[in-house]
């Protein structure tokens, strides 16, 4: 991946900067547990489905779009999912109960669930379900009396539930407004299984024989003859013994079209059937009254394959549908296409189905469309929920199951997420995000991040938390300094010419700030070898301004000192050669004869004659003393030995040059000076040193025989 979306993302607003620190400390936690067994690992999505709550409390409170809200909600959901259906996955299982012939049918359905990993998955999802659905909201137009004004109208005899439709007549239109309000409120309340409150509802407003059928709901459970489960539960006798019976009775009655809907709809519910889906307003709802349905219908075919029920109690047959949850999750994909295909319901649905994988390789697919700009959409940005969820995801299932996810999947999906906080300047969030990646993805993905990490504030932040997380610091750095010289390799020609007049260049920033983070993190042998091919590849192009800023920046001498303590009694990663220390000894020379030709340039003209006289003096001092002893016996191998040809081919015309200049603007003050230039022919011409054959190689000899004409002819004018 490249860095792409940080172009196309520049301004975004849809992403929190406080959600990406809060979901970090999250994870934060989880690293600095140690060697802890206390730390529950599912704290971990338990701290995200708090982060997500709160998110969507407050985009109601801020009045954000109904989109929002939904997404925060459905992250919600997805974490409560995780943490409840992979806690029981990877959990060890519970104690499974021996049932007695002699016991009641709830501790059957005990045993059945102890034994049935699907059929308790299943009770994990209703439960799930159940706990993150929209609460249900009391209507103020409830009657505390059942059919008041079909009473006072007088216009049926009996006033009995079943009356209407044993005498063939309706009761009045407000109490059939008011019990289609009331059978709405308690089928809601039995699909949010909140069967206790319907049933409290049902005696608060006089409808007793509802909420005598409720009381079918409860397996009858004898505290005696049932006592394992007894006391696991604290319960007393309850419940009805023909439990099958009961739920044919009420199967029947949801199929007379004389009841009303939403009372049919409740007798639905409690027999399991489907015909409910015919009043549900939600993708939720329609999950809780399929998975009602199987698992009813579940249990049931065991009692009766066990021979726990009576064939006299079967008085009639459930239709068969076979239907399994992914079955279902398929069905609502035809039925509610919109809500099944929002991407955290897909999600959601391959945790429950085990296909994390395949959804989570789909989701580094698309991201990476958009990343290549396959896709025009800036859908990375427009659904950031999916990318923050895949992320969190993938890492939290790396923690308890490592082998889960591919770890190029995982790997990508940091990648990406990397990109998202450098984008909104969370950096100090990289080091720990890159701790969930493998040591070659961590060097990949930090490096390519640390390389372009100018800001002196924030570099040692980076190696305390490089180092707090366990990160293989000096691997990183090292691929950071690797990537720096591959990347800026284009931008580096070699050329003939040598200016100290060229400005600093982005490129020559990135290869200076790049060498320094070994130096900053106390690589001294790596940060000596690097220096000494950055100075190559500066000088080589004649770049000796960053040549300069890099010395300037950063002392050669006390570089070395750091290496000679650093390597008292300790195996260093790669020993500095003599040849090597004289070799950046020489760079710092060559540095300090560049300073003293700026130091000449500010102040010659504006000098007194004695200030003038000083600094000549010095200055030249100082360029004949680097010429005489610039890169000589520096090489051992031959390319070494070409490379310092090139280098001194480069520079010693280039400082001969400045040097005879010098001597020329000397030539106002004193005429020796003229004298000094001309003698630095015979130097040049000397077979001891050969600098002819530089001036040649340079192609700046002609350059020169030229400059040592023009001041023959004013040291002519002078007299000499």
């Amino acid at each position: 991946m490249d860095n792409t979306l940080l172009d196309q993302t520049e301004g975004a607003s849809l992403w929190d900067t406080d959600v990406l620190t809060e979901f970090g400390a999250a994870l934060k936690r989880y690293k600095q547990k140690g060697n802890s067994e206390s730390f529950d690992d599912f704290s971990i999505v338990q701290d995200f489905r708090s982060i997500a709550a709160k998110k969507a409390r407050d985009s109601l409170d801020v009045g954000a779009d109904e989109s929002t809200f939904e997404d925060w909600d459905l992250e919600v959901k997805l974490w409560d999912l995780v943490e409840k259906l992979l806690r029981y996955r990877y959990s060890e299982k519970q104690t499974e109960i021996s049932a007695k012939p002699f016991n009641s049918d709830i501790v059957f359905e005990q045993q059945m669930f102890l034994s049935d990993s699907t059929l308790y998955e299943l009770w994990i999802l209703i439960d799930w379900l159940q706990s993150n659905g929209p609460g249900v909201d009391r209507p103020s137009n409830i009657s505390t009396t059942k059919w008041l004004n079909t009473q006072l109208a007088n216009s049926i005899e009996n006033f009995d539930s079943d009356a209407p439709i044993r005498l063939g007549k309706s009761i009045e239109p407000q109490d059939q407004e008011q019990d289609n309000v009331f059978y709405k409120y308690i089928f809601d309340l039995l699909v949010a299984g909140k069967f206790t409150d319907a049933a409290a509802e049902c005696e608060s407003t006089n409808n007793w024989t509802l909420r005598m059928i409720l009381a079918g709901v409860n397996n009858y459970l004898d505290p005696v003859i049932d006592k394992e489960v007894s006391d696991r539960m604290d319960e007393t006798t309850q419940g009805i013994k023909k439990k099958a019976l009961w739920r044919r009775t009420v199967y029947l009655l949801s199929k007379n079209d004389q009841v009303p809907k939403y009372e049919r709809a409740i007798y639905g519910y409690l027999a399991g059937d489907l015909s409910p889906l015919e009043v549900s307003t939600s993708y939720e709802s329609d999950l809780l009254i399929y998975f009602n349905h199987i698992m009813l219908n579940e249990m049931e075919e065991k009692l009766i394959s066990s021979g726990r029920v009576p064939k006299s109690d079967l008085l009639t047959t459930f239709p068969k549908t076979n239907l399994t949850v992914q079955k279902v999750m398929n069905t609502l994909e035809a039925t509610r296409p919109e809500e099944s295909e929002h991407e955290l319901r897909i999600l959601m649905g391959s945790v429950i189905n085990q296909r994390l994988p395949t959804i989570l390789n789909a989701a580094v697919q698309k991201i990476d469309a958009i990343m290549t700009q396959e896709t025009s959409s800036n859908a990375i940005m427009d659904e950031s929920y999916l990318l923050r969820a895949v992320v969190h995801l993938s890492i939290f299932i790396s923690i308890i199951d490592p082998q889960l996810i591919p770890v190029s999947t995982r790997s990508n999906l940091i990648t990406t997420y990397v990109l998202i906080l450098r984008l909104y300047g969370t950096y100090y969030l990289i080091p720990l995000y890159a701790s969930f990646l493998p040591e070659d993805q961590i060097r990949e993905v930090y490096s390519m991040f640390l390389v372009d990490l100018f800001e002196s504030d924030a570099r040692p932040k980076q190696l305390e938390l490089s180092r707090a997380y366990n990160l293989p610091l000096e691997n990183i750095l090292k691929k950071t300094v690797e990537l720096a010289f591959n990347t800026t390799e284009p931008f580096y020609r070699i050329k003939s010419g040598v200016s100290l007049l060229d400005k600093i260049q982005d490129e020559d920033m990135k290869l200076i700030r790049s060498v320094e983070w070994f130096i900053e993190a106390k690589m001294y042998s790596d940060a000596i070898h690097s220096s000494i091919a950055l100075f190559r590849r500066f000088l080589l192009t004649g770049r000796a301004k960053a040549a300069q800023e890099f010395a300037t920046r950063n002392s050669i001498s006390s570089l070395l000192k750091n290496y000679d303590v650093e390597s008292m009694g300790v195996m260093v990663d790669q020993e500095v050669s003599e040849h090597e220390r004289e070799e950046l000894m020489q760079y710092s020379s060559l540095v300090t004869a560049f300073n003293a030709i700026d130091q000449w340039q500010k102040k010659a003209e504006s000098a007194s004659t004695y200030a003038f006289m000083t600094t000549i003096t010095s200055v030249t001092t100082t360029l004949k003393d680097t010429i005489a002893t610039l890169f000589l016996e520096l090489s051992e191998t031959e390319y070494e030995k070409a490379l310092i040809h090139d280098l001194r081919s480069l520079y010693i015309p280039f400082l001969i040059i400045q040097l005879h200049n010098i001597y020329v603007s000397g030539g106002s003050k004193s005429n020796a000076f003229f004298t000094d230039a001309l003698e630095l022919t015979n130097v040049v011409a000397s077979e001891s040193t050969k600098y002819y054959q530089l001036f040649q190689n340079c192609d700046r000899l002609k350059e020169y025989l030229r400059l040592v004409a023009q001041c023959s002819a004013l040291a002519a004018s002078e007299g000499l």
